[in-house]
């Protein structure tokens, strides 16, 4: 239980953060002197679209049935006939946005002569990156890195205003799904949890509660069971491979939810395990309520989960 307490308070330090990522005032002490080039505030923000010759990459800004704003990524790989990969933006995402919503740039190099867009590579720039507010539209060309780093030169359509962009904006965007995409399952306080519901199909039902001692009884009971500390330290364990080449969900077949309610009975969270039992190799895959949309597990603990059901019924 100790173990499976740790995981949940990782949980709680990326939501706290990503939740600062939503404040326009937070900007870090080494950036506070850096050019700015546009500031927003964030519930302005729409929508980024980097675009390069290999791959069509964006993020938006969307709002859920409860009103609260999330971002999505939607990527796509030129050239290739498969569908775009959807998938939800992670801690690391949210700090790009937040980047974004506020540009600082490491240099302003003004407006720019001919010779150097040529010089910087932005004279056939053939990757873009735009940024959508609800009141404007702002839109650079991407250039050559600087010499001896990758930082990148960038300019500005509208005005031709020159700029060198951080790499630590440029490698995440480059990067991706990989680097953007949610790693986490769950945004609850651990400490909020009062109850634990298990099902495993019909019959097969369990609701525990957590106890000061870090051990699990029955609600209203006096008796640890080992067994299902065991299993809900697996559980705290999983974790996400991505959201590429997912099967279509009526393939998938639910072999277990998991879910977590406060003192009042209300849900703070879920995961759902489902496995592509025609799947060859790695067949499960996970549901949450910060996921969205199913995402692969990683195989290995997920199978070691499977094993633990049998110790809690």
């Amino acid at each position: 239980m100790r173990d499976v307490r740790a995981h949940l308070a990782l949980f709680v330090v990326a939501v706290v953060a990503t939740l600062l990522t939503w404040n326009r005032d937070t900007v870090r002490e080494a950036d506070r002197d850096l050019p700015l080039v546009w500031q927003h505030d964030s519930a302005d923000f729409l929508s980024i679209h980097y675009s390069t010759p290999t791959r069509d990459l964006a993020v938006e800004r969307r709002i859920d049935e409860e009103g609260r704003p999330y971002y999505w990524g939607i990527q796509a790989e030129r050239g290739r006939s498969a569908e775009p990969m959807e998938f939800p933006i992670g801690w690391s995402g949210s700090t790009v946005v937040s980047r974004l919503v506020d540009l600082r740039v490491l240099r302003d190099l003004g407006a720019l002569s001919p010779e150097q867009k040529t010089r910087f590579g932005l004279s056939d720039a053939d990757a873009r990156l735009t940024v959508a507010f609800t009141d404007e539209r702002r839109e650079l060309v991407l250039g050559d890195s600087t010499f001896g780093t990758v930082d990148r030169y960038a300019m500005e359509t509208a005005t031709g205003r020159g700029y060198v962009i951080s790499r630590e904006i440029m490698n995440q965007l480059n990067l991706g799904d990989d680097a953007l995409r949610e790693r986490l399952l769950h945004n609850f306080d651990p400490d909020r949890v009062a109850l634990v519901r298990v099902a495993a199909g019909p019959g097969r039902a369990r609701t525990m509660a957590p106890t000061e001692s870090d051990e699990w009884m029955e609600p209203g009971g006096d008796t640890n069971d080992p067994g299902f500390g065991n299993f809900m330290e697996r559980v705290g364990e999983l974790a996400i491979e991505g959201f590429d080449s997912l099967p279509s969900p009526e393939s998938l077949r639910l072999f277990l939810r998991v879910e977590y309610l406060d003192g009042d009975g209300g849900e703070l969270g879920f995961v759902e395990f489902l496995r592509d039992d025609l799947a060859e190799s790695n067949p499960f895959y996970l549901r949450s309520e910060r996921t969205r949309i199913i995402a692969r597990a990683n195989t290995v603990l997920t199978e070691r989960v499977e094993q633990a059901v049998g110790d809690i019924f």
